[in-house]
């Protein structure tokens, strides 16, 4: 088995352009993009947000009282006495001027700007670009959510929203009144519960909450990070094709003369995969902190995770190697498979955020990065990044395991028997 591994590595290191292209192009590259985009995403100051809503009430919110006793009398089989009791403790909790209130509060009004207006005026405003929605309070909606808090049965008028098009404002808006909308109507939930037939609207409070002392990641970071694995990934096609530098060298038949077992000419590709994957990513981050400080202040145990996460990435890189050889010992046309190889791992990259960080893309892709073994190495990396929990890797770490064994079983099961490769 030495003797297989010796190979391989020699094989790879007598190759000064692949040593190159592994250890200096992502360097260079990680360089590169950290003066490309210097500053343009680390800037410490906090983004304004002007928000500005148009509230057109056409609510006729006098005699609610009345108008709500006799709904409960006509409607709700409250009889005159209950109904005047509920009907006058209910009037205090009117549903609008909870949300002005809400609206027009201290934690909102440094970001949302109310304007009280006609709907023709505040819909020419829209049109005119100075505000971002409009919110419709219509005609009963005061005696409709009351009577429907108190009875449980469902409201007949509801509030609207309209925009002209769908932006991040006018979106923004629209989360915080609905926000709003379903904290007031849990809260008559849980009065109905209760059983009370006493209506109390209480303000949502906001503020934020410390969940943990988490770190912030930088670009100059996550370019380090995913460039290390972009090029450690590559690794497996460039062991796959040295097998087709064999073949034609007939190094395979060479083996199979000297009687030597031939699974341990695949097993050697895996062994020494995972050396140099490991030994190439390990370099790249050592050389792009010591170059361009990536990784400040870092202690001995953030050091020690990284090492962990690139180990297990290394396994799974080996395991890709193995099904990558076994599939190039079997095609007659070695230079076609290489191609094959080299569209798989492009994929991989683009899906993993190698390329480019991939929370910029839908979320149907982000789901599918973590099934990656990059995306998901990257994913861990990040996370250790910021809040160094071993809990956290836990499952990842299984799920790189778990790649890298269903790799080298595939590998072990296409890998051609004596007399069988190509």
């Amino acid at each position: 088995m030495r003797s297989f591994i010796k190979k391989d590595i020699f094989l790879f290191l007598r190759d000064r352009k692949e040593l190159l292209v592994a250890l200096l192009l992502p360097i260079v590259i990680i360089f590169v993009l950290n003066l490309a985009f210097d500053g343009l995403f680390d800037s410490d100051e906090e983004a304004i947000i002007d928000l500005h809503l148009a509230v057109v009430n056409q609510d006729d919110q006098e005699n609610v009282t009345e108008l709500l006793q006799e709904k409960l009398i006509e409607e709700g089989s409250f009889d005159e006495v209950e109904a005047a009791a509920v009907a006058e403790q209910a009037s205090y909790a009117g549903p609008v001027e909870a949300l002005s209130n809400f609206l027009e509060s201290e934690d909102l009004q440094d970001w949302v700007t109310v304007h009280h207006l006609d709907e023709a005026e505040a819909i020419g405003q829209v049109e005119q670009g100075e505000i971002d929605g409009i919110l419709v309070i219509p005609n009963g909606f005061t005696i409709e959510s009351l009577y429907a808090a108190l009875t449980g049965e469902s409201p007949t008028v509801s509030l609207s929203y309209k925009m002209e098009e769908e932006t991040t404002n006018n979106g923004t808006i629209y989360d915080i009144i609905n926000g709003f909308i379903d904290d007031l109507n849990y809260q008559f939930a849980m009065q109905q519960i209760a059983g009370s037939n006493e209506v109390e609207v209480v303000q949502p409070q906001g503020g934020v909450e410390q969940l943990g002392e988490g770190e912030t990641f930088t670009m100059s970071q996550y370019f380090t990070l995913a460039m290390g694995i972009l090029f450690a990934l590559f690794l497996s096609i460039t062991v796959a094709a040295k097998t087709g530098e064999e073949i034609r060298q007939q190094v395979f038949d060479r083996i199979l003369v000297t009687d030597s077992r031939p699974m341990l000419f695949l097993i050697g590709k895996m062994v020494s995969t995972f050396i140099l994957a490991w030994l190439q990513i390990s370099i790249v981050f050592v050389l792009a902190h010591l170059i361009l400080d990536v990784f400040p202040g870092r202690a001995v145990d953030f050091w020690l995770g990284v090492a962990v996460i690139t180990f297990l990435f290394a396994l799974a890189v080996a395991g890709l190697a193995a099904v990558f050889t076994s599939i190039a010992l079997q095609m007659h046309n070695v230079d076609a498979a290489n191609g094959v190889f080299n569209v798989v791992a492009m994929v991989l990259a683009v899906l993993g955020g190698n390329f480019v960080p991939i929370y910029i893309f839908p979320d149907w892709m982000q789901k599918v990065s973590e099934w990656t073994p990059n995306g998901l190495t990257l994913s861990m990396l990040i996370e250790w990044l910021q809040y160094e929990q071993v809990s956290s890797l836990i499952m990842p770490s299984l799920m790189l395991i778990g790649f890298f064994v269903l790799c080298a079983l595939i590998g072990l099961a296409m890998y051609p028997k004596r007399g069988g490769a190509k």
